[in-house]
This record gives structure tokens, C-alpha cells and sequence, in this order.
């Protein structure tokens, strides 16, 4: 399931690149192809959904990574073909995958804190059980 979620995430990503570049050159067959290759993704990565971690990781970082790298792109073929509005919608999509990756993070950290309190308690409640076990064992 994970690899049908990391593979729609790479069709996505090449699949708006692909768009982009079409749209920008005026290629209707490339941006086609493209959209087409984005809509195999999304359905891919919706179909590999069982919750929102992927590999013990947050989805939303590796999706944040995604829209960084597209970004990029995006951003270096529009200073390439000197459009600055392609580049400055590269920038956006970079600076939105960044917010999303962060998001992503915090949830992870978020995460693995309230594990580590869920284990300190339960080895307190385990030396309270053993504690009450042996004062049994031990009264008159």
C-alpha cells in the first residue's frame, strides 16, 4: 500500500511538470499527457491511502517534498525560458511544500511525544501492579 501511495506521489509530480512545461511551450499534446499522467497519480496515491502515514513518516512531509521538487522545476524551467510568472509560481508551489513538510513534521514530533509519555505510564502502571502484587504477597 505504501508503494502505490510513494508511486502516485512521483506520477503527480511528473505529471504537473509535464503540464506545466506543455502550457508553457504551448504544447496541448505534452500538457495533456501530463494531465493525464497527474490523474494516474492522484487515483493511485488515493487507492494506496490506509491513513496518514506513510512509512511511519507523515504523508504530509513526503507531499511537502513533492510540491518542493515540482517548485523547483517549475521555478528553473521558468528562469530558463525566461518567464518570471512560471518561476514565481515555482517558488510558490516550493514555499507551499515547505509550509506542508513542516506541518508534517510537527505531527511526527507531536506523535512520537505522546508515545513516549503512553510508555512512561504504562511502565508506571506496571511497577504499581507489581508493587501492589508483592504488598499482597507479603501482608499477614
Amino acid at each position: 500500500m505504501e508503494s502505490n501511495r510513494i508511486e502516485g506521489i512521483g506520477h503527480q509530480v511528473k505529471g504537473a511538470v509535464m503540464e506545466r512545461l506543455g502550457k508553457a511551450i504551448g504544447d496541448a499534446k505534452l500538457a495533456a499527457d501530463g494531465a493525464a499522467e497527474r490523474a494516474i497519480g492522484d487515483e493511485q496515491n488515493v487507492a494506496g491511502a490506509g491513513g496518514d502515514q506513510l512509512i511511519g513518516v507523515d504523508a504530509d512531509r513526503i507531499k511537502g517534498i513533492a510540491h518542493q521538487v515540482k517548485g523547483a522545476l517549475i521555478q528553473g524551467f521558468g528562469a530558463i525560458v525566461g518567464n518570471p510568472q512560471l518561476a514565481a509560481d515555482g517558488v510558490a508551489e516550493r514555499l507551499a511544500g515547505k509550509a506542508q513538510n513542516a506541518a508534517g513534521s510537527a505531527r511526527d514530533l507531536a506523535r512520537e511525544e505522546v508515545e513516549k509519555q503512553r510508555a512512561a505510564v504504562e511502565h508506571l502502571n506496571c511497577r504499581n501492579a507489581l508493587r501492589v502484587k508483592h504488598t499482597k504477597a507479603n501482608a499477614p
